[in-house]
């Protein structure tokens, strides 16, 4: 039965309700689409699990700490496997599950702070909160490694190293800096990298990562003044070139907005509150053009994934589940 909470989704003529997966108990963090739709939940205060569709519904796996607060949590785009880290007396402990088995587990010193995860499956690459970056050995868990980002000093000379976030692009990954980002394949080979857009703008966040340009939440330059941006509508949902370095502003953002990009390039479905209120927006690219706007108050999108076949989107709110297709029009 369809969820009556996902009704505001369900009026698109350009985004149509297609099904529904099923329900989140928690807060998705990130939200993948391999064979099948797959999102990464954090369930509670100890505890993550990894959903995805199957047939008849959804299949579950979870990891808890047993009490300890999540420090943060990752898993491989194949979905067979469970990473999370906690707080424990040591200071940190990472725990590895496929099944109902904790597979390994390493603990070290660490600084009580979040941290981001991403894997592969064989490697598992984190964040620290102090801006660090290090790996593991995915079966056969040791002391963290560092990965060395002394290639993209070479490349781009005299940048700042402090890491900011990781995205997990399936077949490679890409890091990003204060000043940089960088794509990498998973056993530490640089496949290229880029200068960043200034951050003295103000925070930078990577919303949506695309080969074609990422999408961006910044704060942007006045064109009239000159001067950065001020006041409600200061910060926009931006569509960077990092070969050219320039952006196309698609119109303030208020609040922290969600955004995929298919894989084409062509589309892109973004949640964001403007001061027409919150709302569900299809983009194509290809002209810059809004197409269609789902006004959903309050119902808050916590992650997207489009599909590979770049029109079917996973939509993941705080409770709901559930897939919607791109009906591309005439051409």
């Amino acid at each position: 039965m369809t969820s009556q909470r996902t009704k505001p989704f369900r009026a698109g003529r350009r985004l149509v309700f297609v099904r529904s997966i099923g329900t989140l108990w928690g807060q998705a963090r990130r939200s993948w689409w391999a064979d099948a739709p797959s999102c990464l939940v954090r369930a509670s205060y100890d505890s993550a699990e990894l959903v995805r569709e199957a047939a008849g519904g959804t299949s579950r796996l979870r990891a808890s700490s047993g009490g300890p607060r999540l420090m943060g949590m990752g898993a491989p785009r194949s979905g067979d496997a469970l990473v999370i880290v906690h707080e424990c007396g040591a200071g940190a402990r990472l725990v590895m599950k496929r099944g109902e088995k904790d597979m390994s587990e390493w603990t070290w010193p660490e600084d009580p702070t979040d941290v981001d995860l991403i894997t592969d499956g064989r490697r598992i690459v984190m964040r620290h909160g102090r801006g660090r970056l290090s790996w593991f050995a995915a079966e056969s868990l040791g002391p963290p490694r560092p990965w060395s980002l002394k290639l993209v000093r070479q490349a781009l000379g005299e940048v700042r190293m402090h890491v900011t976030g990781l995205w997990d692009l399936g077949d490679s990954l890409v890091v990003t800096t204060v000043d940089t980002w960088s794509q990498w394949r998973w056993d530490g080979e640089l496949m290229a990298c880029w200068r960043a857009p200034a951050y003295e703008l103000g925070a930078v966040t990577v919303v949506a990562w695309h080969a074609a340009g990422p999408i961006l939440y910044m704060r942007v330059i006045d064109p009239a003044t000159g001067e950065q941006g001020s006041g409600r509508d200061a910060y926009r949902l931006v569509v960077w070139d990092p070969r050219r370095g320039v952006g196309r502003p698609l119109g303030p953002a208020h609040d922290w907005p969600r955004a995929a990009r298919s894989p084409d390039g062509r589309w892109l479905v973004a949640d964001r509150v403007t001061r027409e209120g919150r709302g569900l927006e299809l983009w194509d690219m290809a002209t810059d053009t809004r197409v269609e706007r789902l006004p959903t108050r309050r119902r808050a999108v916590e992650a997207l994934a489009f599909a590979p076949d770049g029109l079917h989107v996973a939509v993941a709110t705080m409770e709901d589940w559930f897939v919607l297709r791109v009906v591309p029009g005439e051409e």
